[in-house]
C-alpha cells in the first residue's frame, strides 16, 4: 500500500510541477505576442488605406515596379497625421501578395522579391475582403515600464499558484489512497459474487501495481470463462435457431410463404378432428387464380411469380390467426377455417375475391388483371378432409364453369 501511495504522490508532484513550468514559460511569450499584435493594428489600418487610395490612382497592383511606386507614394501619404498612434511602437516589414517589399528596411528595398516563408505567421492586409498586402515585425516589441511590471506580476502569481497546488497534494493523494481502497473492496466483491454463480464481473482498475496486476489477471480469467460460457450458449441457440428454420423450410412453400401441402394435410386433419368431436363448425375451402397460365404466357413466369406472392400477401393479411391456408399446387390455394360456417365462410372469401380483385396489379405488370374463383365445403355432416377436399373442388370447378371470379358453395 506504501508503494502505491508513494507513487501517487510523485506522480502528482510531477504533473504539478511540469504544468507550472509550461504556463510560467509560455505565459511571457503569449503576453508579447498579443502586445505585438495591437502595436501592428494601427499600421495595418495606415497601409489599408494608403493601399487603397494608390489603387485609385494606378490601374496595376502586385509588380515590383508597383512596389517601388507605392513607396514613394507611401513616404508622401502615410505620415504621421495618418498613422493612429498604438501603446507600442514596432518595425515592420511590409510585402504586396505577390512577396513584392513596400518598404526600406536594413536588409531589403522597395520592390525586392521576398519569400513569405521567411515571416512566422504575419498579418494580412485586406481591402474589400482581398489579401493586397502582409505585414510582419522585424524585431520584438520593445516592453514598456508598466509591460516589464506586469509581465512580473504574472511570474509571481503563477509561482504562488504553483506552490498552492504543491500544498493540495497530500490531502489529494489521501483521498486517491482511499479510492485504491474502493478499488480493492471491488475485486473482492467481484470474487465473491463469481463464488455465487454471477459469472460475468470485470474489475476496472488500469494500473501496473500489485492490485493492477492482481485485476488483469482476474479480468483476463473472468474473460475466458464468460466467453467459454456464451460460446457454449450461442452454440446451443444456434442449434435451436436452425432446428426451428429447419422446421420452418418443410412446411413452408418457398415461392410463396404459405404453408406447403404436407403440413396442410397434417394440421387439417387434426382441427377437422377437433371440429367434430365438439360439434363446431368447420368450412374446408379450395381456390384457383383465373387464367394463370394465360398470365404465364402473355406476360411471363416471372410475372406469374410475382402474382402468386402478392396474391399469397393478400390471403394472409385477410385470414385470421386461428385460419390456416396453403399452397395446395401450381397456383391453387387451400384454406382451413375454425369455427367458421357456411355464411361466414362465403362472406370471408367473397371479401378477399375483392381485395384480389380490386388490387392495383397494373402497378405489376400493365395491362395485368387477376382475379381469382373459389370452391367452398362446410357441411358438418362429411367428417373426412379428403371428401371434403373433393366437394371443394367440386365447386371450384363450378366457379370456375360459372364464369370464374365468384365464391361457389353446396345449395
Amino acid at each position: 500500500m506504501n508503494r502505491i501511495k508513494i507513487k501517487l504522490i510523485s506522480t502528482l508532484l510531477f504533473t504539478c510541477l511540469l504544468l507550472g513550468a509550461i504556463v510560467y514559460l509560455m505565459t511571457p511569450h503569449m503576453i508579447k505576442h498579443e502586445l505585438t499584435e495591437d502595436a501592428l493594428k494601427p499600421t495595418i489600418r495606415a497601409y489599408q488605406q494608403t493601399i487603397g487610395q494608390y489603387q485609385q490612382a494606378h490601374p496595376s497592383w502586385g509588380t515590383p515596379q508597383d512596389a517601388k511606386r507605392f513607396a514613394l507614394f507611401a513616404a508622401a501619404h502615410l505620415d504621421a497625421e495618418s498613422k493612429p498612434q498604438a501603446s507600442h511602437q514596432i518595425d515592420s516589414l511590409v510585402i504586396d501578395h505577390n512577396g513584392h517589399s513596400l518598404s526600406s528596411t536594413p536588409d531589403h528595398q522597395p520592390g525586392d522579391k521576398i519569400s513569405l516563408g521567411i515571416f512566422d505567421d504575419p498579418e494580412k492586409i485586406k481591402i474589400d475582403d482581398k489579401i493586397v498586402a502582409y505585414i510582419s515585425p522585424i524585431d520584438e516589441i520593445p516592453l514598456s515600464a508598466s509591460d516589464k511590471t506586469y509581465l512580473h506580476s504574472v511570474e509571481e502569481t503563477l509561482q504562488f499558484s504553483l506552490l498552492v497546488a504543491i500544498a493540495m497534494i497530500l490531502p489529494l493523494a489521501a483521498w486517491k489512497g482511499s479510492q485504491i481502497t474502493r478499488s480493492l473492496n471491488q475485486l473482492i466483491e467481484a470474487v465473491n459474487r463469481m463464488a455465487e454463480g454471477d459469472l460475468q464481473q470485470q474489475v476496472k482498475i488500469n494500473a501496473r501495481d500489485e492490485i493492477g496486476l492482481l485485476a488483469n489477471a482476474f479480468n483476463s480469467m473472468n474473460t475466458r470463462l464468460v466467453n467459454a460460457y456464451r460460446e457454449l450458449e450461442e452454440s446451443h441457440q444456434l442449434i435451436e435457431q436452425q432446428a426451428k428454420q429447419l422446421k420452418e423450410l418443410s412446411i413452408r412453400d418457398e415461392l410463396t410463404g404459405l404453408y406447403n401441402r404436407r403440413f396442410f394435410n397434417e394440421e387439417a386433419q387434426l382441427l377437422l378432428s377437433n371440429a367434430t368431436r365438439y360439434q363446431h363448425p368447420l368450412a374446408v375451402i379450395l381456390a384457383d387464380i383465373d387464367h394463370f397460365k394465360m398470365i404465364n404466357d402473355n406476360f411471363s413466369h416471372t410475372i406469374g411469380d410475382r402474382v402468386l406472392q402478392q396474391v399469397s400477401e393478400i390471403l394472409l393479411r385477410e385470414i385470421r390467426s386461428s385460419d390456416l391456408v396453403a399452397r395446395y399446387g401450381g397456383e391453387e390455394m387451400v384454406f382451413i377455417l375454425p369455427n367458421t360456417n357456411q355464411a361466414k365462410a362465403i362472406e370471408m372469401m367473397d371479401r378477399i375475391r375483392r381485395r384480389i380483385e380490386q388490387h392495383p396489379w397494373h402497378k405489376t405488370a400493365p395491362g395485368l388483371a387477376v382475379t381469382m374463383s373459389f370452391g367452398i365445403c362446410a357441411d358438418n355432416s362429411v367428417e373426412q378432409l379428403q371428401a371434403r377436399l373433393e366437394q371443394a373442388d367440386q365447386q371450384l370447378y363450378r366457379a370456375k364453369h360459372e364464369g370464374r371470379n365468384q365464391v361457389c358453395v353446396n345449395q
